[in-house]
Formats: structure tokens, C-alpha cells, sequence
């Protein structure tokens, strides 16, 4: 009984210590892969990533950079431990992409965003990010590539996708096509201000 007892508190500690430090203790040998497995199946997929993305969204509003690298180091983490999960996901890999793009750990996080884009070449999310990494990096017409995916995948009617669109357009010199997404986006606006109210009724038509 005593020796039971022993054991579950020994394999909670070593549970404990994978959850501060999955990549390395996981792999270090530590854990072998049937105790990993073992741990893994007592994990929800979505708590792990509301938690993760809590942790992001901290370290994202930090107001020291002590802050915001405790809190990315905890929200990469548990992403790490999102694609354990579920290998297949593409969103444990981009949000630890864009962890690494923030820290300008560039290898690193083209190698997380090539993870996500050969799970799902057409993945709006993964795209979208994929082109902000080229983007702040000055590789437009990478950027555009990848903006267009989303665009063409789901993004459609977001916002920022058309407006991002139209502004790398512009920047390589694609005057018309930069005007016609401000135009989609205009119109975009103006819909929805016709269905909150929010213009006269004949506000369609006079547009």
C-alpha cells in the first residue's frame, strides 16, 4: 500500500515537471513513451489550448519584456503539448511560429509554420500568419502569396486579409488591384451598416 502510494506521488511529480518543461524532459528520456502516452490521454485538447491562449494573450499585453517571456515560455508550452495531442492540428505549430516570429527566432519559426502549411497547404489560419512573417520581413510578393491563400480559403470577408491585401498591392506597385480590395472593403463596411440600421434604406442602392 505504502509503496502504491509512493508511486503515484512520484509519477505525479514527474508529470508535473513534463507539463513545466514538455519538449525537453518528455524526450530526455525521463518519461518513457508508454508513461508520456499514459499522461497525454488524461489531457483535453481545447483546455490545453485555452490555456495556452491565455498565456499568449498575457504575454501579448505584457508591459515588461520579463513578463512577456515568462508568459510566452508557459503559452509555448502547452501548444507544445497541443501537437502531441494531435499531431494532424495545424494550431499548436503556427502559434509557436508566431511565438518565435515575435522573438525574431526566425528558423525557428519558419520551421513551425512549414509544420502547419504541409498539414494543410489551403489552412486560412496558417496562410495568414505565414504571410505576416514575410511581411515584417520585407518579402512581399512571399507575403502576398500566402494572404491570398486565406483570402481564396475562408478569409474572404476579413478585414484585416483585404486590407493587408490591398497594402501589398500597393507596395508593389499593382495600383488597380490595391483599389479594387479598398473597394471590398468599403462595401464590406457599408453592409453591415445596412443591416444594423445604422444608414437610411435606400443606403444600398446609393452606394
Amino acid at each position: 500500500m505504502i509503496y502504491n502510494k509512493l508511486l503515484a506521488v512520484l509519477s505525479l511529480v514527474l508529470l508535473m515537471i513534463f507539463v513545466q518543461y514538455p519538449p525537453s524532459f518528455a524526450d530526455s528520456g525521463y518519461l518513457s513513451a508508454e508513461e508520456k502516452k499514459i499522461y497525454l490521454s488524461t489531457l483535453d485538447f481545447d483546455t490545453v489550448r485555452k490555456e495556452a491562449d491565455e498565456y499568449f494573450v498575457k504575454a501579448y499585453e505584457a508591459s515588461t519584456q520579463e513578463a512577456q517571456e515568462k508568459n510566452f515560455v508557459y503559452a509555448m508550452q502547452k501548444y507544445y503539448i497541443l501537437t502531441l495531442l494531435q499531431p494532424g492540428d495545424y494550431y499548436g505549430y503556427v502559434q509557436m511560429a508566431r511565438i518565435h516570429d515575435i522573438r525574431k527566432e526566425d528558423s525557428l519559426a519558419r520551421m513551425d509554420f512549414a509544420f502547419a502549411y504541409n498539414l494543410d497547404k489551403l489552412n486560412p489560419y496558417t496562410n495568414f500568419y505565414y504571410g505576416e512573417f514575410f511581411t515584417k520581413r520585407a518579402r512581399y510578393q512571399k507575403a502576398l502569396k500566402y494572404y491570398l491563400t486565406a483570402y481564396n480559403n475562408g478569409y474572404g470577408e476579413n478585414y484585416v486579409t483585404i486590407m493587408k491585401l490591398a497594402w501589398l498591392y500597393e507596395k508593389l506597385g499593382d495600383l488597380k488591384k490595391s483599389k479594387e480590395m479598398r473597394g471590398k472593403r468599403s462595401m464590406q463596411v457599408f453592409e453591415a451598416m445596412a443591416e444594423k440600421g445604422s444608414c437610411r434604406a435606400d443606403c444600398r442602392v446609393k452606394q
